[in-house]
């Protein structure tokens, strides 16, 4: 009976990856938002894109992610908005952080990457990580969260 348990609670787990995979569809880079393609372009022009998935999951609220040659994966929201840039393999291009924030980071951390920034869906928030691991946390109003 317990080896029939098992089974069977290996057997849902399985179906429930399978049904959870179903939800990540690739997709071609031009299906990508517009605004999230001009993003790509403008920031990552020397890299290609390796590929592209949209997340039709109810809790991702269809985000798309944009994978990069250089192992950058990008997410944005359903209307191209860059919500994660992770570029733990290189660094994020510094005109893709707000002046405001460059300065502070030129000052504070002078000689360090960015290699991840990711945007609070809720309040606009924005955690930043260096390349010697330091977590920065700013407003959406681009002021230092202590």
């Amino acid at each position: 009976m317990k080896k029939i348990f098992l089974a069977l609670i290996a057997v849902l787990m399985v179906a429930g990856v399978a049904v959870a995979d179903d939800k990540i569809v690739e997709i071609p880079f031009n299906k990508v938002p517009d605004l999230a393609q001009r993003t790509v372009k403008a920031y990552f022009p020397e890299n290609t894109v390796v590929k592209a998935e949209k997340n039709k999951s109810k809790d991702m609220k269809n985000r798309t992610r944009v994978y990069l040659d250089n192992d950058a994966t990008i997410d944005f929201d359903k209307d191209g908005h860059w919500m994660i840039v992770d570029c733990r393999g290189s660094h994020v291009p510094m005109k893709m952080v707000n002046g405001k924030i460059q300065m502070y980071l030129g000052k504070n951390y002078p000689g360090r990457e960015v290699v991840y920034m990711g945007r609070e869906i809720k309040n606009g928030d924005i955690t930043f990580i260096l390349d010697d691991g330091t977590e920065l946390h700013f407003t959406n109003e681009n002021t230092i969260i202590e």
